[in-house]
């Protein structure tokens, strides 16, 4: 292959002159430039692998002619089978590596690869690793132990002893490790033993008394223990003596003998000390009886007190209480309060059997009040009745005897009136709104009225026509009233600024349980509480109470107020200082108080008049049941003595019914009498029932032999035994099934002996005698019926 450069260059820059040019001379011919011969080929540019060989020619040119054509130098292609060497090549150097160590003298390397020659080339010239120094900084050098020293001699000279040995550590250095270890160790050691002194035990109880009185001795002992291995024995006696018992020895008629009491056994008591037997097993705790002396000086036993005894469902329930007070002291809240509360008003509406139960009934409601008193508990509707209702419970008219056991050691009209009034209190806390809450039971009314700051109508209680008002709270005459200036004038709490809590209390039958009857004065009124929340400091208008007498004939009315700082009594004391008398007829006295408390009205008996209305008849009531009885009685009389002309079952009938007239008059007469006698008062009005109920019968089984003797069917013997069974024993089945139905709760009231009018009992005796009443019409109407139709129509008489 031939490679050309180019045309050949001009000799001269000037045209050439052509035929037609003016200086061309028209005879002469002119030949055109011609190329000079080529040169040899140089030597190949390469001795391997493709190389170029050229050659070069001249132009040469005459004048007035035209320039050389084709290239004047050639290049071709030379030694192309000949391939050349490839020598190597190093390629880039890799990154340094980390250091050999990480102190002290390291080292730290890189490298890189050589690619290889070919065709006989040269190697790679140079190293193909590189090294270097690195990290000149000094290594730590951790702590190394010497040797452990010579162990030390024993710490005590006899029993048990240590001995001890160290050693040290070296280092550590530029930061290195402590030493790894203990750099002492201990050792028992034991040498001898040592000697123990010897030392005295706790003395032991006193042994009994020689004698029972008249100075006996008595001794306590005490062991030694020791001493050992020569120790020193124990230093004063063994034995303690004395006196015991010194008082004079009673004389036999100053000993309570034993005594059977109640399926109880008293062993001898000296006057002045006080037996305990184990309660009942439905009960734990002990029953209590001293042996007194009485005026002449001989010994008696006292009557058992049972405020030690608790009933065991009151227990298990005050125990219940007490676990829930505690999780409440903790901050927790348990579930169950809410059921505790209805089984204590449950077991409670049943009334109690020992006056310890009063104390447990005291102590679970009081551990409630702390409950209900915590921010993340709130009691219920249902909890507040039930609590209410509790309450009430407790001032059951069959609790009072227990309560004047009760007052003497337990709990007292003091802690009573406190528990009322906390609840209050905390009942005020959770009322959010101003609102009324009214709780009515069978032995007190509780109302709870939440008013703002400055109110704008007075508070008076009781509320007439709030539903379930029983008949005594309704019946009631009693009344109160909160002016609105009350409210005015306190100083509320920073809490509840916007408003006051009134909490009023009337007690039906607490005057029983206080006991405030005297020889010359009575309680002479029910009992009523006011407690206002925040308490005012002041009351700018008195406080209006008008009390119902509940005895005729009495004087020197007073207005009474409970004091609880009575600084002569620890349980507090009633006093008239506060509370003035207005007296309204002469059935009412109203009291004006300038202090929040419990009130009442004491009065001055006078010996000429018998006062007590519950405790005697009527003069009218005395009057008409004598001439009753005086006269069914005559007629008996007269009945019995010509009874050979007169006998039938008719008379049979009469006279069984005048019976059942006399008998329920004399019980209307006794019962009136026994009011505060609770198990008379039963009785009266179960056997009242009874006898009311077989007169109503009786006056059936008359009917039923009228009927009978219209039939013709009178002659049979059995008709009679019938009658004596419809006369008297449906009545008895009745009072049967009711008493036992109702455990006799509701025969017998506060006021009067007879079927309570309220929980239905009533219907016992009104059911059977409406019935009776329709059966006898009936009987009545089908006996005239046929005795009408018989008769002639007017027209027939017309025309006989």
């Amino acid at each position: 292959m031939l490679i050309s450069f180019g045309p050949f260059p001009t000799l001269s820059s000037a045209p050439y002159p052509t035929p037609s040019h003016p200086h061309f001379p028209p005879s002469l011919s002119v030949d055109p430039p011609s190329g000079g011969e080529w040169s040899a080929w140089s030597v190949c540019s390469t001795t391997c692998g493709e190389g170029w060989q050229s050659r070069t020619r001249l132009c040469i040119s005459v004048p007035y002619s035209t320039q050389c054509s084709g290239p004047l130098r050639e290049q071709r292609p030379c030694n192309n089978t000949v391939v050349c060497p490839v020598h190597g090549s190093w390629d880039e150097w890799t990154p340094w590596s980390l250091c050999s160590s990480t102190c002290g003298r390291g080292y730290r390397d890189r490298t890189r690869s050589c690619k290889e020659p070919q065709f006989g080339g040269n190697p790679c010239d140079g190293p193909e690793k590189q090294t270097k120094f690195c990290n000149i900084a000094v290594c730590p050098v951790d702590g190394v132990w010497n040797e452990w020293s010579s162990w030390s001699y024993c710490s005590s000279s006899c029993s048990n002893g240590t001995m001890q040995r160290t050693r040290e550590c070296n280092g550590p250095s530029y930061g290195g490790l402590e030493c790894q270890g203990e750099w002492r160790q201990t050792r028992d050691c034991f040498l001898r033993e040592c000697p123990v002194d010897g030392q005295w035990q706790l003395w032991s109880s006193w042994a009994g008394c020689t004698k029972t009185c008249g100075g006996g001795s008595q001794q306590r002992q005490r062991v030694c223990y020791g001493p050992f291995f020569g120790g020193e024995p124990c230093p004063g006696d063994r034995e303690e003596v004395r006196r015991c018992n010194e008082k004079r020895c009673p004389e036999p008629h100053e000993i309570c003998d034993e005594e059977n009491f109640s399926n109880v056994v008293w062993k001898k008591t000296p006057a002045g000390d006080t037996a305990a037997v184990r309660c009942p097993p439905n009960a734990v705790g002990l029953i209590l009886r001293r042996c007194s002396l009485d005026d002449e000086g001989i010994a008696y036993w006292e009557n058992p007190t049972y405020i030690k005894c608790i009933s065991n469902d009151y227990r298990s329930i005050q125990t219940l209480t007490r676990d829930h007070l505690s999780k409440a002291q903790r901050g927790l809240v348990g579930d169950g309060v809410s059921e505790v509360m209805t089984k204590l008003r449950v077991t409670s509406s049943d009334g109690t059997s020992y006056s310890g139960d009063l104390l447990a009934i005291m102590d679970v409601l009081k551990n409630m009040t702390e409950i209900f008193r915590r921010s993340y508990y709130s009691p219920s509707n249902a909890d507040m009745r039930n609590f209410v209702q509790s309450v009430s419970n407790l001032l059951m008219e069959e609790n009072r005897e227990r309560w004047e056991e009760a007052q003497l050691l337990g709990p007292n009209v003091k802690e009573l009136f406190r528990l009322v009034e906390d609840f209050v209190d905390v009942i005020s806390l959770r009322m959010k709104d101003f609102q009324d809450t009214y709780e009515v039971t069978d032995n007190l009314v509780l109302s709870i009225h939440k008013r703002p700051v400055a109110g704008n109508a007075d508070i008076t209680f009781p509320m007439k026509g709030w539903r379930g008002m029983v008949d005594w709270a309704r019946n009631s005459e009693d009344k109160a009233r909160v002016a609105k200036n009350i409210l005015v004038t306190g100083k509320p709490d920073e809490d509840d600024a916007s408003a006051f809590v009134t909490g009023i209390v009337l007690y039906r039958n607490l005057g029983s349980i206080l006991s405030l009857q005297r020889n010359s004065t009575v309680l002479n009124s029910r009992v009523i509480s006011v407690t206002i929340k925040p308490t005012p400091s002041s009351l700018s208008t008195p406080l209006e109470i008008e009390f119902s007498h509940l005895y005729n004939g009495t004087t020197n009315q007073t207005c009474i107020s409970w004091d609880e700082n009575d600084s002569s009594s620890l349980l507090g004391s009633w006093s008239a200082r506060g509370c003035r008398a207005v007296p309204v007829d002469s059935s009412t006295t109203k009291c004006l108080c300038d202090r929040l408390s419990t009130f009442a009205i004491l009065a001055r008996l006078n010996p000429d008049v018998n006062m007590d209305k519950t405790q005697l008849p009527s003069v009218t009531l005395i009057v008409g049941c004598g001439v009753s009885s005086l006269t069914l009685l005559l007629l008996i009389i007269i009945y019995v003595s010509v009874w050979r002309y007169i006998r039938s079952e008719r008379s049979v009938i009469l006279i069984n019914f005048c019976l059942s007239i006399i008998s329920s008059n004399a019980l209307i007469l006794i019962g009136q009498t026994q009011t505060r006698n609770k198990v008379v008062c039963t009785l009266v009005a179960a056997f009242l029932h009874f006898f009311f109920l077989s007169s109503f019968c009786w006056v059936l089984t008359e009917a039923w032999q009228s009927y009978m003797a219209v039939t013709g069917r009178l002659r049979n013997r059995i008709i009679r035994k019938r009658f004596l069974c419809l006369g008297w024993g449906l009545p008895a089945l009745v009072v049967a099934i009711s008493v036992g139905f109702t455990k006799a709760k509701g025969y017998g009231t506060v006021n009067y002996c007879w079927l309570s009018l309220e929980g239905g009992l009533l219907y016992a005796f009104v059911g059977p005698a409406a019935a009776v009443v329709l059966v006898q019409f009936l009987s009545v109407d089908s006996l005239a019926r046929p005795f009408i139709t018989s008769l002639p129509s007017p027209e027939e008489h017309v025309l006989s």
